[in-house]
């Protein structure tokens, strides 16, 4: 069994502090595969290191930019790290990519709260040319 299965098998019996330094070595060998930086993101949330799970999480995501998955759960991270400062720079960042993501990250329930922050309510109001259906999401 090469380090990748034996990494894959700790994860999947959830056995993440034993395959932290698996994932570690995985990436040493080879920075550059956009897997392997995701399967460490899984692999700091799950041990609760939230904001080096964004990190990782952002890693994979500029290594595939369409990965809308790595991007959610960078920003799930930077939630669960209360990392108010993070969160609004990945939304502002990617809004200016795309207008239309104010649309899903308004949608999502798990960063409502963050949008009663002025500076939040500013993010939306930049991009209301953008909201559709925005009486959905927005009070």
């Amino acid at each position: 069994m090469d380090i990748i299965d034996k990494y894959l098998k700790l994860a999947g019996e959830g056995k993440f502090e034993e395959g932290l330094p698996l994932i570690e070595e995985i990436l040493e060998r080879n920075k550059s595969i956009r897997t392997s930086w995701f399967n460490y993101g899984i692999c700091l949330y799950e041990l609760k290191r939230f904001g080096e799970a964004a990190t990782a999480f952002n890693k994979a995501y500029e290594l595939k930019p369409e990965d809308g998955g790595a991007l959610y759960r960078c920003c799930i991270s930077l939630a669960a790290n209360g990392d108010h400062k993070g969160l609004l720079q990945i939304f502002f960042k990617e809004c200016e990519r795309d207008s239309s993501m104010i649309n899903l990250f308004l949608s999502e329930k798990v960063f409502s709260k963050y949008f009663e922050h002025e500076d939040f309510k500013e993010l939306v109001e930049k991009y209301r040319h953008a909201r559709k259906y925005w009486w959905q999401f927005w009070k």
